[in-house]
């Protein structure tokens, strides 16, 4: 009974969103929409486009799978509209001259954490062995500058930093002698410390603003769909407030996104953390962006002095802001 008493809930929640939008199908603006990992931290588009948020703003939404960076270049190539990318790579691209925009970011803590063999006792065990990181460029990268940069150490002077990919080929190097630490993510975080690879620092302890996932597009399809643009943010920052408060509706979406059990415990933990974590008002970090952009300034000594600013179009941000739109779903 409380079950169906449940499906009830949900469906009325639904009808309510679609009759209240007063938007017919042959209104809405068909927009392709790319997500660049599957992760906990990427749920908003995912909830969006299966609650119909995004029709609810007048989007007929087409959402797709594209990993790692290529979501930029398919934007550039024209191919996708908007994309919820790793905002590092968008800054990335930005200075080296790609005319696109962080609009937003969705996640701003770097949840990553460090995990070390056995004999590494301490933290400062760690001066003069190897750690083990993903792609240069990529968050997980960033996570071990950041991790590096708290201790007051230089990468590759007094911890050696090496690219090994995921995290899983991060642990795999680990268990083979590769390197003494490296920064992982769940679910192989768990599977390392049931191995003896034991946590020794997580990240989400520093208090630094990182755009981990941030709300990208073209400065061109921005210009040309500048209310297309106010209502994807409006979509995305109401399902970040739907995946915190309403987990009945929305752990079904992030269980078919993610590929796994509907009762899988990592859905409900997931939601509680890194979910809580999730930025509902999609201010972007200009302090992240300066640390992107100062690692950058090494091989180009150009971006040192650029603003971080200039990387972001927040004018539909402050648009939301002013009309109450994030206060609004804050106090429901």
């Amino acid at each position: 009974m409380k079950r169906f008493a449940s499906c009830i809930s949900i469906f009325a929640f639904l009808i309510g969103y679609l009759s209240g939008s007063g938007l017919e199908a042959a209104q809405l603006k068909k927009v392709r929409l790319a997500f660049s990992a599957l992760a906990y931290a990427n749920p908003p588009f995912w909830i969006a486009h299966d609650l119909k948020l995004f029709e609810k703003y007048g989007i007929e939404s087409e959402i797709i799978y594209v990993g790692g960076s290529r979501p930029i270049q398919a934007m550039l190539g024209g191919s996708i509209d908007v994309s919820q990318v790793g905002g590092a790579a968008a800054v990335a691209a930005a200075g080296q001259g790609a005319e696109i925009a962080i609009l937003g970011t969705v996640f701003n803590r770097l949840t990553f954490a460090i995990h070390a063999i056995p004999q590494i006792k301490q933290i400062g065990d760690l001066k003069g062995k190897t750690l083990a990181a993903g792609a240069i460029g990529g968050n997980s990268y960033f996570a071990a500058l950041a991790f590096l940069k708290h201790f007051g150490w230089v990468a590759n002077r007094d911890v050696g930093v090496m690219t090994a990919g995921g995290s899983p080929e991060v642990l795999a190097g680990m268990q083979q002698g590769k390197f003494q630490a490296g920064v992982l993510t769940p679910p192989t975080s768990t599977i390392a410390t049931k191995n003896d690879y034991r946590e020794i620092f997580d990240l989400a302890s520093l208090d630094f603003p990182f755009p981990v996932i941030s709300v990208v597009s073209t400065r061109k399809y921005i210009d040309a769909n500048p209310d297309v643009i106010f209502n994807i943010l409006k979509a995305t920052s109401e399902a970040i407030y739907l995946y915190k408060t309403r987990p009945e509706l929305t752990l079904p979406v992030v269980a078919r996104f993610m590929r796994v059990a509907k009762d899988d415990p990592a859905l409900r933990q997931s939601q509680q953390t890194v979910g809580q974590l999730l930025n509902q008002n999609l201010s972007p970090s200009l302090e992240g962006i300066r640390f992107v952009l100062d690692f950058l300034a090494d091989k180009q000594p150009s971006l040192k002095a650029k603003n971080p600013a200039d990387f972001v179009d927040a004018r539909f941000l402050y648009k939301l802001e002013e009309e109450g739109f994030f206060k609004k779903f804050s106090n429901k």
